[in-house]
């Protein structure tokens, strides 16, 4: 009978990681509501998580509902925005990244940074967040008033 009881309160505990938002739509808990989404970027098809800067007990705010409808209006020029400033930043980093690869370094830059997320800040800020593959350290493209790309540090004091 103890067994059924765990079962019963673990389901229900499950069935509290998901909620329903009028603009993000089915979301799951986990560091965050987050749902998933197949977009075009960079060319390329991915399926990227979506996901919002929110503890357990909020709900996506205003701000994060508006920049998730402004990237999914905006892919297009967001994708070829982010893709040139991406391969800017792959260029001013070459040595390290042939320091660690060795030469040549794969030519498509699919192969060296891979979008994984999409994070929306309760002000409103954006980040993609990408895996590089010559370190542990992601990439982020933060968008906000302007678009920039660099470590992962240039959202350590975002929320």
């Amino acid at each position: 009978m103890a067994t059924f009881h765990t079962m019963e309160v673990f389901q229900n505990l499950k069935m509290q990681n998901n909620m329903e938002d009028n603009v993000f739509g089915k979301m799951e808990f986990n560091v965050g509501w987050y749902t998933t989404k197949s977009v075009d970027f960079w060319n390329k098809r991915y399926v990227l998580k979506m996901r919002t800067s929110t503890l357990f007990e909020e709900c996506p705010n205003g701000s994060q509902k508006q920049a998730y409808l402004h990237f999914n209006a905006d892919i297009a020029n967001i994708s070829s925005k982010s893709f040139d400033l991406v391969s800017e930043f792959i260029e001013d980093n070459i040595e390290e990244i042939e320091d660690v690869l060795g030469t040549p370094i794969p030519t498509d830059i699919h192969e060296l940074i891979i979008p994984q997320q999409v994070l929306f800040f309760k002000n409103g800020k954006t980040a993609i967040i990408c895996k590089a593959i010559w370190t542990d350290e992601n990439v982020v493209v933060l968008i906000s008033d302007k678009m920039q790309v660099d470590f992962g540090y240039i959202i350590e004091n975002e929320r």
